[in-house]
């Protein structure tokens, strides 16, 4: 039997899936992106000073990274920086990263409030989550007005939110100074205590690991009684964590270590260079069993089953010609606006959990899956499954915390100093910017000829996860893990869960569509 879910709601973007379900589980998958994206046409023969100004526009969610990753891209062409955003002053380094810090700390709440959280919430699955029933749900709440002051740290030194403006090519306008420092710390102080329950002067990851244990015995102890989960007064028992450990129990209880599991292959490009051009996160591809060192020349594009012609795909993404990118709808096989991605011919998962465990093979797995979640309640530290991909975001969503925390304290040394350098006219070369968006692996490849934009090219994250069958027929990470799971009676839940748990954004994947083509001629 057929059954195609479209749209997929509480994500980012248009998105379906049609799934072939026999005795009540999915048994193949195929993931459908339902409009298209021609942004890198847009900036063909501009000055590539307007690529990162117009690209960041690809996505209004993630609305720093773009920007960010494009100002890699050009810096890297004109030999200001590498591929990470590493040589442009340091000072100018660190806003950088505090903007894409504030933008994770942010961001990952969203996912679990607004985009998961209904699938477990009390009002629709009596679960006791009613802090995360739909607008109601005092956590809901909580979490929103969180995620306004945090929009307000951005806003500080981004100029405004969304689409930041400070940060330019050859670094940032903004000139860092006690003020401004003051202003963000004051922030984020007030997000931590309600997030974690302790100020600036504990670690969360220290603090977490001692109520943790708490948080676990009293959610379960309400669940077993039928009780409301709600947090206790005590205010060093952070209202987000709380509800965020409460989410996870839930979860494992409900079986999502069971559901969404896939050939645990994953990419992580790294991300948060520091002054010495070390990053926080680690770049990686790994195979299953190894960590890779990853080299961004084996990534490629397959368009075997995408509406466009069989030469817009390549063998490495930056030899691709962008003019080449001609829709093809109603082409034979295919289904999806998504290119599929491949490294080194492999199909592979982006996020969190791609990111955690490069970061547990380099730092250890104090760091890659703190206080042993993964490994206790997900079927091991490198499984790809529902529970451990929602388990993954809550851990980065800590450690990230105290990156921002620590960097803020840097900044104070950095008062007065250069944060910018003067970017050449006539650029020509080519760049690539490599960074971490919180959904995942985020490249941008440019090629510059007398300082215009003579090629342009970009894999967002969910392009890698959402991407369809490839020549082979080797299914992208999304249609892969919905095989198997469960559809009983008609019960769409557990798929969407599934879906869910990749936290798709698929407005940066595609953009433009009409019924009748005639666009496709402006765009091509």
């Amino acid at each position: 039997m057929e059954v195609v879910i479209d749209p997929v709601t509480r994500l980012e973007g248009h998105h379906g899936v049609r799934l072939n379900v026999e005795g009540g589980v999915v048994r193949e998958a195929k993931a459908l992106a339902t409009m298209f994206r021609g942004f890198e046409r847009i900036v063909v023969g501009r000055d590539i000073r307007d690529a990162p100004i117009i690209l960041q526009r690809i996505c209004g969610v993630c609305h720093n990274d773009h920007r960010l990753a494009s100002l890699f891209a050009i810096e890297n062409a004109a030999g200001l920086g590498n591929e990470w955003g590493h040589g442009i002053p340091e000072a100018a380094l660190l806003m950088r990263n505090v903007i894409a810090s504030l933008q994770f700390v942010f961001d990952h709440p969203v996912w679990a409030y607004a985009l998961t959280g209904p699938d477990f919430c009390d009002q629709i699955h009596r679960t006791g989550l009613k802090r995360f029933d739909p607008l109601v749900g005092q956590g809901v709440k909580e979490a929103v007005f969180a995620q306004r002051r945090l929009h307000q740290a951005m806003a500080y030194i981004g100029g405004k939110v969304p689409h930041i403006m400070t940060p330019v090519p050859g670094g940032v306008t903004l000139e860092i100074d006690e003020k401004v420092i003051s202003r963000l710390i004051s922030i984020v102080l007030d997000v931590k205590k309600w997030a974690i329950g302790v100020g600036l002067s504990k670690g969360t990851l220290e603090h977490t690991a001692d109520v943790a244990g708490y948080i676990i015995d009293d959610v379960s102890r309400k669940l077993e009684e039928g009780k409301e989960i709600a947090p206790p007064s005590d205010p060093e028992i952070g209202r987000g964590l709380y509800d965020l450990v409460s989410l996870i129990v839930v979860m494992a209880r409900m079986g999502l270590a069971d559901m969404g599991e896939r050939t645990a292959t994953m990419l992580a490009y790294g991300f948060l260079s520091d002054a010495n051009g070390e990053l926080f996160f680690p770049s990686g591809f790994f195979n299953g069993s190894d960590l890779e060192k990853f080299d961004y020349r084996k990534i490629g594009e397959d368009v075997t089953h995408s509406y466009y012609s069989d030469d817009a795909g390549g063998e490495y993404v930056g030899n691709e010609d962008t003019r080449k990118l001609v829709p093809k709808y109603g082409k034979s096989g295919a289904y999806t606006w998504a290119k599929a991605p491949r490294y080194d011919g492999k199909p592979a998962e982006v996020g969190p959990l791609a990111r955690m465990v490069a970061k547990g093979f380099r730092d250890g797995w104090e760091y890659g899956d703190p206080l042993d979640l993964r490994k206790s309640l997900a079927g091991g530290r490198t499984a790809s499954n529902a529970l451990a991909r929602n388990i993954a975001r809550i851990q980065e969503e800590l450690l990230t915390i105290d990156y921002l925390e620590s960097l803020l304290l840097q900044l104070k040394e950095y008062a007065g100093r250069k944060t910018y350098i003067e970017f050449p006219d006539n650029v020509t070369g080519e760049g690539v910017g490599l960074r971490e968006a919180p959904r995942g692996a985020l490249g941008h490849w440019m090629r510059a000829s007398a300082g215009r934009v003579e090629n342009y090219q970009v894999i967002a994250p969910t392009t890698w996860n959402v991407s369809p069958r490839d020549s082979k027929g080797n299914p992208g990470p999304l249609e892969e893990a919905l095989v198997g799971t469960p559809m009983e009676n008609g019960d769409q839940w557990n798929v969407v869960r599934v879906i869910h748990s990749f936290d798709l954004c698929l407005a940066c994947t595609v953009h433009v569509f009409t019924k009748d083509g005639k666009r496709w001629e402006f765009l091509t």
